[in-house]
């Protein structure tokens, strides 16, 4: 099987790549840069320069491809989020350019699936109840309506013949070493401090970004069309997330900063989106595919991130985040 991947020098597409590698699959890799040619090179994929907004282009980059995995984000960095227009570019790489790969991938006559990534903060807030893809309120944000477009033209995709599949999976926020954000949390618990995004007992939907990458995989080989939630096992509250984190760093406790502090780092929409309460289950998911994550939940997930960063960050991991073409914690609303 030949894989045609956009993205794929991004904190998500890097460890998706590997594994399709080690699996014997060809993969075939959008690339934009030199320094991404050199990167992809180095994963084991084909390098192809072909532009992501022109259906032609990307036809014909895609040719004789049976799968497509369009992992391509850009977001913008905590100081940028406020600026005007900061959101602009990914919007136009999940709107436009979703609609044009779905052009292109229909000229393919051999390629049979796509998956793409879409995000659990599109639902409204549920309190503790229990949600998925097929129960839950969907209340997006202006910053995420092109990636509800997104998935219509995924969908779109599955239906122009009955062999053709749309896999759209909707992540928790990412987390693990390769996640700047993530090591800025674990830095601020070792001095002793934490940052809640929202009320105490407020639940937030995580996942391992390791395991968000066997997700992509295991849709690619055995998810039907449809939207999928791809989530930890067990979501927690922002207490228990302090808790999780006070034990990873050997504190008895974390002091939570007031929120307030969140207002001259995020615009009012964004912190509103972060306060849900999202507990989404990833069941169906699981029964669809036979995958589970290796990382259960924070509690876990934060020992795991501890003792990965405990020698400092990796210096191959920081080049790579460099040279990433996509953002450095993509999952991020």
């Amino acid at each position: 099987m030949t894989v045609f991947v956009t993205g794929a020098t991004g904190v998500l597409g890097r460890p998706v790549v590997r594994l399709l590698r080690a699996a014997g699959r060809e993969v075939r890799a959008l690339c934009r840069s030199p320094e991404n040619h050199t990167l992809l090179a180095k994963l084991g994929a084909t390098p192809v320069e072909a532009e992501l907004f022109d259906a032609g282009s990307m036809a014909r980059a895609m040719q004789d491809c049976e799968s497509l995995l369009h992992l391509a984000t850009k977001i913008p960095d905590a100081a940028q989020m406020k600026e005007p227009g900061a959101w602009d570019e990914n919007d136009r790489i999940r709107r436009d350019g979703t609609h044009a790969l779905v052009e292109a991938a229909a000229q393919v006559e051999g390629l049979r699936s796509i998956v793409y990534p879409s995000v659990t903060f599109v639902y409204a807030d549920h309190g503790d109840q229990w949600i998925d893809a097929t129960s839950a309120a969907v209340d997006a944000a202006s910053n995420l309506q092109s990636t509800l477009d997104a998935e219509a033209d995924v969908a779109r995709f599955a239906a122009t013949a009955p062999e053709r599949r749309g896999v759209v999976l909707r992540f928790g926020a990412f987390y693990g070493p390769a996640s700047p954000l993530s090591r800025q949390t674990l830095d601020m618990a070792r001095k002793g401090l934490a940052m809640p995004v929202a009320a105490a007992g407020a639940y937030k939907s995580f996942i391992w970004i390791d395991d968000a990458a066997e997700a992509v995989v295991a849709a690619l080989d055995r998810a039907p069309s449809g939207l999928f939630d791809v989530v930890e096992d067990e979501p927690s509250t922002q207490r228990e997330l302090r808790a999780a984190l006070a034990a990873a760093t050997g504190r008895r406790r974390l002091f939570p900063l007031p929120r307030w502090l969140l207002r001259s780092a995020l615009p009012a929409e964004t912190r509103g989106l972060l306060a849900r309460s999202q507990r989404v289950s990833n069941t169906r998911f699981r029964k669809a595919t036979g995958w589970r994550p290796s990382v259960p939940d924070q509690r876990a997930g934060w020992l795991r991130m501890n003792a990965a960063c405990a020698t400092g960050p990796d210096r191959d991991l920081q080049a790579e985040n460099r040279r990433a073409s996509t953002d450095p914690h993509p999952n991020h609303p």
